[in-house]
């Protein structure tokens, strides 16, 4: 095996140029492949900080409840009672927090514009605050009542800036009148992608009480936030469900929707009272999964196209150097090389091409990634569609090795052929080629 080893790096070695072009094929394509599944992992990864921020945490305990069947509110009314279940399962390195859940209409001068209704207690939030992207003002002042939050959208068209007064209205539960209520607005929050007008109101729980008409101690959803924190949701999720059952609630079955979805579903059945709901973030944010299984589909689809491309080249340049080489194979045929060994030694040429080429392209390729990650400005309609304002970019370990992988065996599928066609030459063919 050595004496092959040795042998096939002789013959590499022997055609430098031949050698070089096929090392750059091989290293493009482990680049391409690393550069997009870097752009898929980035953009999921970005995706996933959004909503976790905004509007869910990695797991969520909300609640439906229905005065009469036709109203039904997003909120829990025993919240204490849900967090005394939940505290103690909650994992270590997560937290609980508190966020409210609910849709207003806001209101400054003449104009009018309606957004999702987001509370928060400031206090809990510890380092998700952080992550809103804050054009003006601070968030902080939310702790103080009846203060506001809006996202810069919803502050062009409302043309407010921090320090103005605006006025939201909602539907308490049951219907009846709508409630208002004066705020100042404290803080303006820069767009998050495609969440920008998902959460385009953001006020403290008590704020969000007083204008729904809920009774203290009543929360809008209960989060387990974890952040870097590896944690199984599905199975904490299942785990809290049952938790939830055993403490006598009625415990919604799983479902992957977001909670605006399951509300309107529930509106239509003809039941009172309170139903909890234990959701994942990727039931919550199930309506914007097509960015990242788009971008998925696309990584999958140029590797296989970058692959078949490899394949090609590396079967046409391998064929020509089969025919080239006509004299050494029927030379290496007449002193005893055997038709497996011959076999052997260009595949072991094609591997090691395939190999060091696909290495040299991931290693350049993710350190132009690493490089480029957060310093290439995107257009405003490709940054909502990546959740960032700069080119999200996570290469990791298992995308270079799968890349490696990928390429090195692809070099070895186009070898296989040649391989099989040097070892068919006779020992004649060297005299017959002089």
């Amino acid at each position: 095996m050595l004496s092959l080893l040795h042998l096939a790096l002789r013959n590499l070695f022997a055609h430098r140029e031949r050698v070089l072009l096929l090392l750059g094929i091989t290293a493009a394509a482990s680049g391409v492949i690393v550069a997009v599944s870097s752009l898929a992992a980035g953009v999921a990864t970005a995706q996933r900080e959004a909503v976790t921020t905004f509007l869910t945490g990695d797991l969520n305990v909300g609640g439906f409840f229905k005065v009469h069947p036709d109203s039904i509110a997003p909120v829990v009314g025993d919240a204490g009672k849900v967090r005394g279940v939940l505290e103690p399962q909650v994992p270590q390195g997560c937290y609980l927090r508190e966020r409210g859940r609910s849709f207003a209409l806001a209101g400054a001068g003449r104009r009018r514009t309606g957004s999702f209704l987001v509370g928060m207690d400031v206090a809990s939030e510890k380092d998700s605050l952080a992550r809103f992207r804050v054009a003006s003002g601070r968030l902080e002042d939310l702790a103080r009542p009846r203060t506001l939050a809006v996202s810069t959208t919803l502050a062009e068209r409302l043309q407010v800036k921090t320090g103005d007064l605006a006025t939201l209205f909602a539907q308490p539960v049951g219907g009846g009148r709508r409630n208002a209520l004066d705020v100042e607005v404290v803080a303006i929050t820069e767009k998050a992608g495609l969440l920008g007008e998902s959460a385009g109101l953001l006020v403290s729980n008590e704020t969000l009480r007083e204008l729904d008409g809920f009774k203290p101690g009543s929360a809008g959803v209960l989060q387990v936030v974890c952040g870097d924190t590896p944690v199984d949701v599905d199975a904490l999720g299942t785990s809290l469900r049952d938790s939830l059952r055993g403490a006598g609630f009625d415990v919604l079955p799983a479902a992957n929707q977001s909670y605006a979805e399951k509300q309107m579903l529930l509106l239509r059945e003809g039941w009172r009272g309170q139903k909890l709901d234990v959701s994942t973030w990727e039931d919550e944010s199930s309506f914007m999964s097509f960015v990242t299984l788009g971008l998925t589909a696309l990584a999958v689809l140029v590797s296989l196209v970058v692959l078949v491309l490899v394949v090609i080249g590396l079967f046409v340049a391998l064929s020509v150097a089969v025919r080239e080489r006509t004299r050494e194979i029927g030379t290496l045929r007449a002193m005893g090389m055997q038709r497996r060994s011959v076999v052997a030694l260009f595949m072991t040429e094609g591997l090691l091409l395939g190999f060091v080429g696909s290495a040299l392209g991931v290693v350049v390729s993710s350190v132009l990634c690493v490089t480029l990650r957060g310093a290439v400005p995107l257009h405003e309609e490709i940054a909502n569609l990546f959740f960032s304002g700069t080119l999200p970019l996570t290469p990791n370990v298992g995308l270079c090795v799968l890349a490696v992988v990928l390429v090195t065996v692809g070099a070895g599928v186009a070898t296989f052929i040649p391989a099989a066609r040097a070892a068919s030459l006779t020992p004649r063919s060297a005299m017959e080629s002089l």
